[in-house]
């Protein structure tokens, strides 16, 4: 059930970005050229003409020994060394106190060699949202062994430091952020080129672009959903993976009219790849992913047909004295099921055996207490409740919307809409949750 929404923007602009300049020309997405967002060849970092000065003291912080590639720092400077080549920085010393540097040698540009990506701190994160996550920004570095005119065995090298994606990208790509109309639990972030308007539907606010994705938006404790008032982009974090590729997450922070707390949404996502000595986004591997606790289904994947399917209550028994139910946890699967099923609740926990039958439909699950038997208004207006499909799995969602209570002709309702309508092969396991 879980999708990661690909927002496949074919990138139009080709960005030349110098350590503290760029230069930048668009042309179409179509065109499916890449964002390049990179140094100039060389650095600005010196070098110490005395080696044996930066050895004193020096440890070794990282390796590559397939490659032959050792990384030492004694405090202040840093040498890169591969066989008889060395190359010595003095402006380091912050960031390998920081964090020890990560490395990767394979053919990143293409030319049949391996060369060493080294992946550094480049400072410290304004505000760290995510708290389980690194608090620094990165640069990147791409060292290629090289021999000097006058005989000297270095190493040339391309930067891309912390910001040098921001301009450009914002030049590049056009970015929105919108609240769906009929639904404000949803966030959708749409991303097309520079000079495309994006357009939505009038009812629903549900955009027309194929390039988007959704998360879930901040609500207060009876789960009612604040308002969107903008968004912003926060830091992009250069990685490297398990296979040495780049990446780029550009985090997407939003604010709401109600209150003044930041939320962190997810990522704009993208791979890279270094293209004539520039480091280049990947064209078709831009998305934008939700972080894990604001996951959400896709709106605009609706149920195609009406359905139904209704489990009774075999049990006679409750083992429950009060009649106000107030607390349910249950688990069902309507896998293989007709539209009208017969189980006993006894074995449940919860009060959910004080239930009669469970309604589900493909835009809300209805239950109907057991004579006597009344659900809480107090917990309907709490916010208290969830249904949760995929239970237990990666890819759970809670699909509630909103709680209602019905107590009419002496028949107690409960009803749970769903934030958009559902196929019943969505309800392989499903968890209802009231008071919980």
């Amino acid at each position: 059930m879980k999708k990661t929404i690909a927002i496949c923007v074919l990138l139009a602009a080709v960005i030349g970005t110098f350590i503290y300049s760029y230069q930048y020309r668009s042309e179409k997405i179509t065109q499916q050229t890449s964002v390049i967002a990179a140094t100039s060849a060389q650095t600005t970092e010196s070098e110490t003409a005395n080696e044996e000065e930066a050895a004193q003291g020096r440890h070794l912080v990282a390796e590559d020994k397939e490659n032959d590639y050792q990384i030492y720092f004694d405090g202040t400077n840093t040498e890169i060394v591969h066989g008889e080549y060395k190359r010595t920085f003095t402006s380091w010393s912050y960031s390998l106190s920081c964090e020890d540097p990560v490395i990767y040698c394979k053919d990143y540009d293409g030319d049949g060699d391996n060369e060493l990506m080294l992946k550094i701190v480049n400072g410290r994160l304004e505000e760290q949202y995510d708290k389980n996550s690194s608090p620094y920004t990165y640069a990147l570095y791409m060292f290629e062994p090289i021999t000097t005119s006058s005989g000297e065995k270095t190493f040339s090298a391309i930067v891309a430091s912390a910001d040098t994606w921001k301009e450009p990208f914002a030049e590049a790509i056009n970015c929105e952020l919108t609240q769906l109309k009929n639904c404000n639990k949803f966030l959708q972030f749409t991303m097309d080129d520079a000079d495309e308007t994006i357009v939505y539907n009038e009812k629903t606010g549900i955009t027309t672009n194929e390039h988007v994705g959704y998360g879930l938006a901040f609500c207060d404790n009876s789960k009612n959903y604040y308002t969107l008032d903008r968004w912003t982009r926060g830091a992009g974090i250069y990685d490297l993976d398990k296979n040495g590729n780049i990446t780029l997450d550009i985090q997407v922070l939003v604010n709401y009219q109600e209150i003044t707390d930041t939320q962190y949404l997810g990522n704009i996502h993208c791979e890279m790849t270094v293209t004539d000595n520039m480091f280049s986004i990947s064209p078709n591997t831009i998305v934008f992913n939700a972080i894990d606790p604001y996951e959400v289904a896709d709106p605009r994947d609706l149920a195609e047909s009406k359905w139904t399917c209704v489990i009774d209550n075999e049990s006679a028994g409750t083992n429950f004295k009060s009649t106000e139910i107030d607390w349910i946890d249950a688990e069902f699967s309507l896998e293989n099921t007709d539209e009208q099923n017969a189980q006993y609740f006894e074995s449940m926990p919860s009060k959910i055996k004080c239930v009669d039958s469970v309604k589900f439909t493909q835009g809300a699950v209805v239950l109907t207490a057991k004579d006597g038997y009344t659900f809480s208004q107090t917990i309907a207006d709490s916010g208290k409740f969830s249904v949760l499909i995929n239970s237990g799995e990666d890819d759970e969602y809670d699909i509630s919307y909103t709680c209602s209570v019905s107590n009419k002709n002496n028949s107690s309702t409960l009803t749970i809409k769903f934030d958009k309508t559902y196929d019943k092969e969505d309800f392989g396991n499903i968890t209802i949750k009231f008071g919980v």
